[in-house]
């Protein structure tokens, strides 16, 4: 089987060695119009995309996903937008459509904004703002090739933040949104280091009605190392799913090693992050998988707490992991002194006392 899978990929790239083929095959692209969602924006045609993107170039690509890829573009005035190609689907084009619809209306402070989109032949474009500092995992691992590591109120900030967000489309979304593929990957930061989580709303979207749907996996399970252990069994996607996806990446945090691969682990063993802080844990020696470059600064308090959140994200029973809406508020609680979150940001319920209470909700800001 890997043996059939290299001949066709190596035979793919004989025949199409700038990996663009499908961009150059379109055909009247100054008169394909691409939908934005807010009219005062932009008004452009799919040639304006194709140069701003120097026709698709495989050099233009700044991220690849289970998705699609996401390539820069760099339009005429200056303007960086990502452009992201998805990946083939058996959505008809109305279902597309309709789902774009949903999509334009779904805005908070830590969601990457989605400004349009566009339908050409069989191709799906979406329209995203940049995001000039890249990824989380990005920024997060480059000290493992010589760069400066993130200091931990950046970490914490960014942690805050993405479970704002995630929270968000859980709780107070209409309709509410199963990631599905949660990884520090999906986690980009702005300018400011501001978090905003990708690819929201690529999945099933959730009926708002009830508050224990499903949607399936369709057998594909998002970045190694990130999908809870239930979705093996079930191929059902669920927000204690996201949960879990999301722990890993409080997990990579606090402790800098990667999903799959544990450097700070013996060479013997073979597990993701997640087992081997089981490991660790059962021995209680979690002190060691903290990222040594945090420890003695004065945060260690805030670090161990920040450990425990992760960990109980990551607990194998699905009931026995906290909503996120909880994790949002435990680190909000973690990161208090920092300041990082306006007060106004969170209406409490009155039955604080379910957990599960869907009418918990998180408020989102105006976004402008």
């Amino acid at each position: 089987m890997f043996f059939y899978l290299r001949r066709v990929s190596v035979r793919k790239k004989e025949e199409d060695p700038e990996g663009n083929k499908w961009a150059r095959s379109l055909k009247g692209t100054k008169g394909i119009k691409v939908s934005m969602f807010e009219k005062s924006v932009l008004k452009m045609k799919l040639s304006d995309l194709m140069k701003a993107t120097n026709n698709f170039s495989k050099d233009g690509i700044i991220g690849l996903g289970r998705t699609g890829a996401i390539y820069k573009a760099v339009l005429d005035d200056g303007t960086s937008l990502m452009v992201k190609r998805l990946q083939e689907s058996q959505h008809s084009e109305k279902e597309f459509l309709s789902e774009m619809d949903t999509l334009g209306s779904v805005k908070h402070r830590n969601l990457v904004p989605l400004l349009g989109f566009c339908v050409a032949k069989k191709e799906r474009l979406l329209i995203y703002k940049n995001m000039p500092n890249g990824s989380l995992h990005d920024q997060l691992h480059s000290s493992d090739d010589g760069g400066n590591a993130m200091e931990w109120p950046l970490r914490l900030k960014i942690a805050i933040g993405a479970a704002k967000g995630l929270a968000w489309l859980h709780h107070s979304c209409n309709p509410r949104i199963i990631h599905r593929n949660i990884s520090s990957n999906c986690i980009l930061l702005d300018a400011d280091f501001e978090p905003k989580i990708s690819d929201f709303g690529l999945a099933r979207l959730m009926n708002p009605i009830d508050t224990h749907l499903s949607t399936f996996v369709n057998g594909e399970f998002g970045d190694l190392g990130y999908v809870a252990p239930e979705y093996t069994r079930t191929l059902v996607a669920t927000p204690k799913g996201d949960v879990y996806s999301f722990g890993t990446v409080l997990l990579e945090l606090v402790t800098g090693e990667r999903p799959t691969h544990v450097a700070k682990a013996p060479e013997d063993f073979k597990g993701n992050l997640v087992e081997w802080i089981t490991q660790i844990s059962s021995n209680s020696k979690l002190h060691d998988t903290i990222d040594k470059s945090l420890l003695g600064k004065g945060v260690d308090g805030e670090l161990f707490q920040f450990l425990k959140v992760a960990c109980t994200c990551v607990l194998p029973t699905p009931k026995e992991r906290p909503t996120m809406f909880e994790v949002y508020q435990l680190l909000r609680a973690i990161g208090g002194r920092y300041n990082f979150t306006a007060e106004d940001e969170i209406l409490i319920p009155s039955d604080s006392g379910n957990a599960d209470n869907m009418e918990e909700l998180i408020v989102a800001r105006e976004v402008k």
